[in-house]
């Protein structure tokens, strides 16, 4: 593994639960930033157990000494970052890196916001929607609840494209929170509005697809836990 000699711009954050599914996406990622000037690190969080592959280029592994699951995984990853910016990315790309990198360039240039929340269509023709999957079911009747619970927050509260000023992590840091489960964007939406912090929303393609290890039943209940007791 090699880090990057000056202070990368942009950290990209990505939770490992499945080693064989790293290289292709650390390709990917070479191939499209060799297009840009843009200096970036990826920040690996990796479960307990998941033995990394050896990596090339700008990557920190951080492993998990105990199971934490993917959203105090991806909080940790976010606040180990170097960069002034941050990316939550998943590592089967199911959305395209043009796309993040919009929402990048958004969150550059918009001096007042602090984060960037990717608001998530699907493409009728998506082969991984053939017809209402109850992943999506489940998540639109929850985005329903969260956002009766957060009128003035994000449309899509449990989208998992969001994108993080240095500043805005310093700030949600300060609020007294244990993150559990798979989305970490609900655990997010108390402290937003308690720190104030203006979140800038950007059409975001999504593919529907979904990555092995997502237990539909479990973060069901994680979420009706999260919506009945914690997030407020």
């Amino acid at each position: 593994m090699e880090s990057s000699v000056s202070t990368p711009h942009c950290s990209l954050i990505v939770y490992l639960e499945h080693p064989e599914m790293l290289p292709a996406y650390l390709r990917d990622l070479r191939g499209f930033f060799a297009k840009f000037p843009l200096n970036y690190e990826v920040v690996v969080v990796a479960e307990k157990g998941c033995a990394v592959p050896p990596t090339e280029g700008p990557v920190r592994v951080l492993q998990n000494s105990k199971k934490l699951g993917r959203a105090a995984s991806l909080w940790r990853g976010l606040q180990s970052s170097q960069a002034p910016f941050s990316a939550i990315t998943s590592v089967d790309m199911n959305t395209p890196l043009g796309d993040y990198f919009k929402l990048l360039q958004n969150l550059m240039t918009e001096e007042n916001f602090e984060l960037c929340w990717g608001d998530r269509y699907k493409k009728k023709d998506s082969p991984f929607l053939k017809g209402p999957h109850p992943r999506q079911q489940m998540e639109d009747g929850f985005n329903r609840i969260l956002r009766e619970k957060f009128p003035q927050g994000p449309n899509d509260p449990l989208s998992e494209i969001l994108l993080f000023k240095k500043t805005a992590i310093e700030k949600l840091a300060a609020e007294p929170r244990k993150f559990t489960g798979w989305y970490l964007g609900p655990q997010l939406l108390g402290g937003l509005r308690r720190q104030q912090l203006r979140v800038l929303e950007i059409p975001v393609f999504e593919s529907g697809q979904t990555l092995p290890g997502f237990s539909l039943w479990r973060q069901r209940w994680n979420l009706f836990i999260e919506c009945a007791f914690k997030t407020s």
